[in-house]
C-alpha cells in the first residue's frame, strides 16, 4: 500500500468509525487497525494528531463539494437572466448530496452529524462548511430573498443543517439512484418552501 493509499484508507476508516461509534470513541489506534495499518505511528505520521485526522476527513469531502458548487455558480453566472432561487438552492444542496447519498457506501453525512454538534469539532466543521463557494451561495440566497435580511440569513444557515440531517437519515438506506433523486428533489422543494414562508410576527 502506497503512502497515498494508506492516508486515504485511514480517512475512510475515521469517517466510518465516527459515523458508527460517535466522535468521542475515535482513537488513532482504532483508525490504524480499521485501515489495516501495521505501523503504529502511521496516523501520527500522516495527520499529526486526532484533530488533524478529523480535519482531513472533512477536507477530503468538502473540497470536491466546494469545487462542484463553484461549477454550479459559474453556470448560473453564464445565464443572462437573474438567478432563480431554485438554482441557488440546488447549488447549495447538490454538491453535498453528491458526497453523501449519491456515493455508494457513504457514511459522510452521518460523520457530519456526529461532528457538527460536538464542541471540539464545531470550529473545524464551520471553517470547512464556510468555504468561499459556500459563503457565496448563502449570500446570493439572502440577496434573492424577499424576507428581511436577518431572517433570510437565518433561513439560509438552517438549510445547511436540514440538508446534512436529511442525508444522514437516508444514507445507507437508499437502494437506487432513482430513490436518491426523489430524496434530493424533495429536500430542494422543502428548502424553497422554507425560504418562501413569511417571517414570524413577534
Amino acid at each position: 500500500m502506497t503512502r497515498t493509499d494508506a492516508r486515504a484508507a485511514m480517512i475512510d476508516a475515521a469517517e466510518r468509525l465516527v459515523a458508527e461509534r460517535g466522535l468521542a470513541a475515535l482513537t488513532l489506534r482504532d483508525v490504524q487497525t480499521e485501515a489495516g495499518q501495521a505501523n503504529k505511528s502511521a496516523a501520527q505520521y500522516h495527520f499529526g494528531s486526532r484533530e488533524g485526522l478529523l480535519a482531513a476527513v472533512v477536507e477530503s469531502r468538502m473540497r470536491p463539494a466546494g469545487e462542484r458548487r463553484r461549477e454550479l455558480l459559474d453556470t448560473i453566472d453564464l445565464d443572462p437572466n437573474p438567478p432563480t432561487m431554485r438554482a441557488l438552492v440546488e447549488a447549495l444542496v447538490l454538491p453535498l448530496a453528491e458526497q453523501t447519498i449519491y456515493r455508494e457506501g457513504t457514511l459522510y453525512a452521518r460523520f457530519l452529524v456526529q461532528s457538527i454538534f460536538d464542541p471540539a469539532m464545531s470550529s473545524t466543521i464551520r471553517d470547512h462548511m464556510q468555504a468561499e463557494s459556500f459563503r457565496e451561495v448563502q449570500r446570493r440566497i439572502v440577496a434573492a430573498s424577499s424576507l428581511p435580511a436577518e431572517i433570510a440569513e437565518l433561513r439560509a444557515a438552517t438549510l445547511t443543517v436540514l440538508a446534512v440531517v436529511t442525508f444522514a437519515t437516508w444514507e445507507g438506506r437508499v437502494d437506487s439512484r432513482e430513490r436518491a433523486h426523489v430524496i434530493v428533489a424533495d429536500l430542494i422543494e422543502s428548502c424553497l418552501g422554507a425560504l418562501s414562508a413569511p417571517a414570524a410576527q413577534i
